[in-house]
């Protein structure tokens, strides 16, 4: 039994060959592989040869196994491969963006779409699979494969998965960005502030409300949200508010007198802004209160 199949590449030859050569080393393909070259593309033959009686009895069985395994070869070339390239071709049309961060975000990306993280739930072995099938459907119908025309054409799904994993992950690093941008100006904000308070003391229930002592166990709570509408408390948050209060009295010293988990983005922030200035009580009188 003969066939063959025509692989065209521009970009990803030496990729298909390594994959081919692995699957004759350790499947032992009966296939033969000649290279031409075509202007700035190469179309690589994958001449099968089998003069099994077996095969010849499953002429058609066989064909398929062997266009599976070219599939599956191809689809992790677009995986190790294009897949990185297109990230860098979507990072290089944001100007925004400046080419130091590339490596980051596309690391980000990959992350996303092979470990399934943030909100983007990718699987390499699901796109893998997807991307054979669609692939043995091409084989199917003719003998002549191209990947990067594949790619322009047939891959609109897997593509668009692509996408969706840069967009968050460029969408992330914004966020991160702004708000680091943010942390500085409100550090900056408070490094100019004249101290209102030598010590303030911060304590906070299970609901999320808190509480302001100075450092005679006074409660200065209301004292220092004077300048705050608390009928839109619900509206502004708790924590938030607290945020700001801290900024306005810009102590020159926090203790904290929070056990409670819930809260870590908001003490983050504090510890962010007024950094060693922050302190995490270990346990006394005032704890006992929340």
């Amino acid at each position: 039994m003969e066939h063959s199949v025509q692989l065209g590449t521009q970009y990803y030859r030496e990729s298909i060959c390594a994959r081919l050569q692995e699957l004759q080393d350790q499947e032992e393909l009966p296939f033969q592989i000649i290279e031409h070259q075509q202007g700035k593309r190469w179309v690589i033959e994958c001449q099968f040869q089998d003069s099994s009686l077996e095969t010849m009895e499953n002429e058609e069985v066989v064909q398929k196994i062997h266009r599976y395994y070219l599939a599956n070869a191809l689809a992790e070339t677009i995986l190790l491969h294009w897949e990185k390239d297109h990230v860098v071709r979507i990072l290089k049309k944001r100007p925004d963006l400046k080419q130091d961060n590339w490596k980051m975000l596309l690391n980000k990306a990959l992350d996303y779409l092979n470990k399934g993280l943030g909100q983007v739930r990718g699987n390499r072995v699901n796109r893998k699979t997807s991307l054979v099938t669609q692939i043995l459907n091409c084989l199917d119908d003719s003998s002549v494969f191209d990947i990067e025309g594949f790619l322009r054409f047939r891959a609109s799904d897997y593509k668009s998965e692509v996408n969706k994993a840069v967009e968050f992950a460029i969408e992330e690093y914004i966020v991160e960005r702004e708000y680091i941008e943010f942390i500085e100006l409100l550090k900056h904000f408070v490094d100019s502030q004249k101290p209102r308070l030598e010590c303030l003391h911060v304590g906070m229930t299970p609901q999320g409300k808190f509480h302001l002592y100075n450092d005679e166990g006074v409660k200065v709570t209301h004292q220092f949200l004077e300048d705050y509408q608390l009928d839109n408390i619900h509206e502004l948050g708790y924590e938030d508010l607290l945020v700001s209060a801290l900024i306005a009295v810009a102590p020159r010293e926090i203790t904290l007198h929070i056990r409670y988990e819930g809260y870590k983005d908001t003490l983050e922030t504090i510890r962010n802004v007024f950094g060693n200035r922050v302190h995490d009580c270990q346990g006394c009188a005032l704890c006992e209160k929340f």
